[in-house]
């Protein structure tokens, strides 16, 4: 009696371990490659807003924050269409009849404890550093980001710091406004600060991280087999 008692006692050990060792092999995958997984995850944080740039004007664009959950420096930017009908001088800073001066601001907010939240103050948000040292970007001396591909022209527009319990509000002045290029969809966009080498290189640690707990989890398995074959 006492010999199959032990001989069961020994069996549930080895299933307990088995499954234990599995759970913590399963919860700690999200652990492997956390910082780089946030990253990726940020990329993906995008919103946008249709904008007219055909003539002067201001266009604010409030991102509540319940709208975005992102926290940190936001990327703003111009998203205009690559169109055949448009020169290509249009889109060339250097001749680029379209200029904008860039502002941004947050309504910060403050919990009260009770589950809601009390309006605080203004407070400026637009950064400026050694790399956002202008608030006009599309001018021929700004150093900012650009790009082409997709089918479509990105030109960086400022830099926004963003705070949790904040409504972040973007105010964009057209100065000069362009007709041509109201014909290629302007809008804004904003995305949160990221390596973009980080998209092509997830891949392969992801692939290398599951296949070492898939490993692990074979071994134990083969481990758990033995045991109680043994058992």
């Amino acid at each position: 009696m006492g010999s199959k008692t032990n001989r069961a006692l020994k069996k549930l050990l080895v299933v307990l371990g088995a499954a234990l060792l599995l759970i913590y092999l399963l919860a700690s995958r999200s652990l492997w490659l956390a910082d780089l997984e946030r990253r990726v995850l940020i990329g993906t944080h995008r919103l946008s807003k249709e904008i007219d740039v055909s003539q002067p004007r201001a266009t604010e664009w409030k991102i509540s924050a319940d709208d975005w959950p992102y926290e940190g420096e936001v990327r703003v930017s111009l998203i205009l269409d690559d169109l055949s009908t448009i020169p290509r001088d249009s889109y060339e800073k250097k001749s680029m009849k379209l200029q904008i001066k860039m502002d941004a601001y947050a309504i910060t907010f403050e919990p009260t404890g009770k589950g809601t939240r009390v309006e605080g103050l203004r407070a400026d948000r637009l950064i400026r550093n050694w790399y956002y040292r202008t608030d006009i970007p599309l001018s021929p001396e700004a150093r900012i980001w650009e790009g082409v591909g997709g089918s479509r022209h990105e030109f960086g527009l400022a830099g926004v710091q963003r705070y949790p319990w904040e409504d972040t509000y973007i105010v964009v002045q057209i100065i000069q406004g362009d007709p041509v290029l109201a014909a290629a969809k302007p809008r804004l966009e904003v995305s949160g600060a990221y390596d973009y080498a980080v998209f092509s290189h997830i891949w392969p640690l992801r692939i290398i991280r599951d296949g070492t707990l898939l490993v692990l989890a074979l071994c134990v398995l083969g481990l758990a087999y033995v045991g109680l074959k043994n058992s």
